[in-house]
């Protein structure tokens, strides 16, 4: 490796590109001694360990020092493009799959019919999707008659009785039941898991359950990033206001006049996203009448069954209440979403508890918040549509199996 190179790594610092650049290009000489076209798992592994041992060197950050996915996916791009880089006139190094052998009957033989494997569970960046033990002191029994109160006690005071301390702790101590009910093999309608748990759909109990099921707190930490990761976005994108395509700048536009008012930075934030992944705002937001009731809502709208969130007002940005649907129905009122962190956390909440994949025509902008706002970062991801609406031609093809660089490198920290 260059002597500056190593210099850098010793005290800690990032190097100069045209350092990193050789040393990219000494691993893949390195990596080509024993394989001339390694895969992109091999290529993930030597990122990670690099990224590793040297992170203040080479670990894609924030400014603010927060890790940006795995940490190693720009060190692993271009390693990989390298790799392809200099195969691209080679095809006798091309990785293919070996063709299988089929019989007269059509039918593949027995030795060579690859093992089924178990399904992945959704377990997506949770740590306690589906725990076993019940709290110390509790049998199936007596969970089941907690449950019982908790439907008796919301038929009889209604949401308000989801401000009771006694409810939070009969939700905490029925946390298994409540997966059970909702992991189970042919999964529950949202119908009956309400009728089952009522004050499952309140937006603090909907937070609570969220946090015992990935360790975070959703509203604490989209508080604190949207008030800063929010201003930083439209900062990001109105100071290369050239660079972008129209639908882009239009929605820029929109946002600089209605400043003039009391905008939410977070909105905003999000609805200029859509643009630049060229995702329409109806997959995520819909607009209703700020009188509307659940019935007008459910009567006059057209409700996906994937979550939506209903903005009340004249506009998506000056909306100051908020309902969210699932399965075409309301499940949260806007008495409890009077703002747009409120309304995003249950929106959000919900993709993990109820096991819900991302629908396609959203699933960069909802990788975005995952990814960068919230910092859950598992592999994968939670989006399993295979094809996806290319942004140049229009046309459906092959989706990537991780998230456009420039996803991920908007706010990298980089060394050049």
């Amino acid at each position: 490796m260059p002597p500056n190179l190593r210099q850098c790594l010793a005290q800690g610092q990032r190097p100069r590109k045209q350092e990193h650049l050789a040393m990219v290009r000494t691993i893949v000489d390195s990596i080509r001694e024993t394989c001339l076209n390694p895969t992109r798992s091999h290529c993930s592994e030597i990122a990670r360990r690099v990224t590793e041992k040297y992170p203040k060197s080479f670990a894609d950050v924030t400014m603010e020092g927060e890790l940006i996915g795995c940490g190693y996916g720009s060190l692993l791009n271009q390693i990989k493009t390298r790799a392809e880089h200099l195969n691209r006139d080679n095809t006798l190094v091309r990785v293919r799959r070996a063709k299988r052998c089929i019989s007269d009957n059509g039918s593949t033989p027995s030795s060579e019919i690859t093992p089924s494997k178990c399904s992945k569970t959704d377990s997506y960046g949770c740590i306690n999707w589906q725990p076993v033990d019940l709290p110390q002191g509790e049998t199936p029994e007596s969970v089941e008659l907690k449950r019982e109160e908790m439907v008796k006690l919301f038929s009889q005071e209604g949401p308000r009785a989801a401000e009771l301390g006694h409810v939070e702790e009969l939700m905490k101590t029925t946390y298994v039941s409540q997966r059970y009910a909702i992991n189970k093999i042919s999964p529950p309608c949202i119908d009956e898991l309400k009728e089952q748990w009522p004050f499952l759909f309140m937006k603090r109990n909907l937070c609570d359950h969220f946090n015992t099921l990935t360790g975070i707190d959703i509203n604490t930490r989209l508080t604190e990033s949207l008030s800063t990761k929010g201003k930083k976005v439209l900062h990001f994108f109105k100071s290369k206001l050239q660079r972008w395509k129209e639908d882009v700048r239009n929605v820029l536009k929109d946002i600089n006049c209605a400043e003039k008012g009391d905008i939410d930075y977070g909105v905003a934030s999000m609805i200029t996203l859509m643009a630049y992944y060229r995702e329409k705002q109806d997959s995520l937001f819909l607009l209703a009448d700020v009188t509307s009731t659940e019935a007008d809502v459910q009567g006059s709208l057209t409700l996906p069954t994937t979550p939506r969130l209903i903005a009340l007002g004249d506009s998506i940005l000056h909306a100051k209440k908020w309902m969210l649907t699932m399965e075409g129905r309301v499940i949260i009122e806007p008495q409890e979403l009077s703002n747009f962190q409120s309304a995003l956390a249950v929106l959000f909440g919900c993709y993990y508890t109820f096991n819900v994949q991302y629908q396609e025509e959203a699933s960069a902008t909802l990788e975005f918040i995952q990814r960068f706002i919230l910092r859950i970062n598992p592999d994968g991801t939670k989006c399993q549509t295979r094809t996806q609406i290319s942004r140049t031609s229009g046309k459906r093809v092959q989706k990537k199996r991780y998230l456009p660089k420039s996803s991920c490198c908007i706010f990298n920290q980089r060394a050049h």
